[in-house]
């Protein structure tokens, strides 16, 4: 029992530590796991941002996930690697470069109706 006792305590400081970046502890849960899940990582990418508060940048979150779990997860498991591949990815577009893209987008398209 005290083995369990040990394990859950850390979970709940790895948890408690990154619940602002994992509020519902979707990508905790999901890099923490002993198996590789039948949840495609797209679906639980997905999951956890709509998860995320609405004031905080997916980017940002995601880049501090990534420090905190990039180490220390089996990166053996294919899940577990295309997690942190969609994490890298979510990285790379901060609202502001999101932002940018879609005014771009925007002033094309406006061109194409004229």
């Amino acid at each position: 029992m005290t083995n369990y006792a040990s394990n859950l305590s850390f979970a709940s400081a790895i948890v408690s530590s990154n619940s602002t970046n994992d509020p519902k502890s979707i990508i905790h849960q999901m890099l923490m796991m002993d198996e590789d899940t039948n949840t495609p990582p797209e679906d639980i990418i997905l999951a956890w941002v709509l998860s995320l508060p609405n004031e905080l940048d997916p980017a940002l979150a995601a880049t501090r996930l990534l420090s905190h779990y990039e180490n220390i997860v089996d990166q053996a498991k294919k899940s577990n690697l295309k997690t942190i591949m969609f994490l890298k990815q979510t990285a790379e577009f901060p609202r502001s470069r999101l932002a940018a893209t879609s005014r771009r987008r925007s002033r094309y398209r406006h061109r194409l109706h004229s």
